[in-house]
């Protein structure tokens, strides 16, 4: 385990993990929820590709909501793979990078999957937005079961609150 973040390997996920992949020379990350046989599902915006290139897969979901499933290499986009981490202590929480950690405790596995499958196949979540909805906003829902800040307020925590007010208001749907 490093001190910006948590890379691991394959064959030591697990169904129900929060997992993420930097994007972008480590500017930002992408989040979801790794569901077993290199499945993962996670939150997009609308203007996500919706194919999986990598493997002729195509990605799926019962309604257009941006919850996405799609095989782990498309998910990571050739970016290493980790593990976010719960349950760990404010003082190391406030030593990682934000978005990598979480002082709130995961819910049980069947309970992570069933949140997961349920917004992919008939909920949702809402509209994308960098700094109100976002994919770590719907990962860490699906292990925690506590709700984001969707009442116009940005959010101050997560990687979203490495971005300077100005320049996140100018960018609203970036492609994760």
């Amino acid at each position: 385990m490093g001190f910006v973040s948590h890379r691991v390997e394959r064959r030591f996920l697990r169904a129900g993990d929060h997992i993420y992949s930097w994007r972008t020379g480590f500017v930002y990350s992408h989040h979801g929820i790794y569901m077993g046989e290199d499945q993962v599902v996670h939150f997009t915006c609308a203007s996500a590709s919706r194919s999986c290139a990598a493997c002729e897969m195509f990605e799926y979901s019962d309604r257009d909501s941006g919850v996405i499933a799609s095989c782990l290499d498309c998910f990571l986009k050739s970016g290493s793979l980790r593990r976010y981490k719960y349950g760990v202590s404010k003082r190391r929480y406030w030593m990682k990078r934000p978005g990598t950690c979480n002082t709130a405790e995961s819910g049980p596995v069947e309970v992570v999957m069933e949140r997961a499958e349920s917004l992919l196949a008939k909920n949702g979540f809402g509209e994308y937005n960098l700094l109100k909805n976002n994919c770590e906003d719907f990962a860490t829902f699906c292990k925690t079961g506590q709700g984001c800040n969707r009442n116009g307020t940005a959010r101050r925590y997560g990687q979203a609150s490495l971005i300077p007010p100005a320049l996140a208001s100018s960018r609203r749907n970036p492609k994760p």
